[in-house]
């Protein structure tokens, strides 16, 4: 368990979010080309069906999140010194959950000093692979971190707050150029009992939704 460096990161980012919250979802494409969901509304007129328009979830929503295994591409920017923008493009997919007490053993293994989950809360492992595909600049590094940019939302949209964190190996976090290419596990704590979803989210972008299941 992290003691020191959690608490002081959760309070550096809760001051740097507040300037993104009410962000929309990010731009994302999922590989394969597979058909997204809908959901349409019909009403009946006396002179036939007449179809409303398509009132439709975006890809990467919370109600409509990325496929359990599937690639997702996001678009997002860098920043230089000077504060040009620069657009990158970056692949994310989820490669394996591990939940419950599975989960647990498996974070004992990683460091001996990780905690059970509190009560009526299962430890949930994400597999997860970083790929930065495109960018503007060869010359700006891109950063990304399970803790910083990584959330765990239960079925319910509860988002587990309190002290207890688990250390993972590999971790992922990661500082990568382009063409780079980098696994790890993200930890969290998820409702017993209630699917789940990890939320990608960017310090002043919106937000990607992946199905754990």
């Amino acid at each position: 368990m992290i003691t020191n460096l959690k608490p002081i990161i959760i309070g550096f980012l809760t001051i740097i979010l507040l300037a993104a919250c009410g962000q929309d979802t990010k731009d994302i494409k999922v590989k394969e080309d597979e058909p997204q969901q809908k959901q349409t509304k019909t009403t009946d007129e006396t002179e036939g069906t007449v179809k409303k328009e398509n009132t439709e979830s975006k890809l990467g929503a919370r109600s409509n999140p990325v496929p359990f295994q599937k690639t997702a591409t996001v678009d997002d920017e860098l920043y230089n010194d000077a504060g040009d923008a620069f657009a990158i493009k970056f692949d994310l997919t989820v490669l394996e959950v591990i939940r419950g007490e599975e989960a647990y053993k498996k974070l004992v293994a990683m460091n001996q000093f990780n905690e059970p989950a509190p009560e009526g809360y299962d430890w949930v492992l994400a597999k997860t692979k970083v790929k930065f595909v495109e960018s503007e600049t060869e010359d700006i590094p891109f950063f990304i971190d399970g803790t910083m940019n990584f959330t765990m939302v239960s079925e319910n949209g509860d988002i587990f707050s309190g002290d207890v964190y688990g250390t993972t190996e590999p971790d992922f976090s990661f500082e990568m150029y382009v063409g780079s290419e980098k696994e790890g596990y993200i930890s969290g704590l998820v409702k017993m009992g209630e699917n789940a979803q990890l939320r990608f989210e960017e310090f002043l972008g919106g937000h990607v939704f992946f199905n754990l299941q």
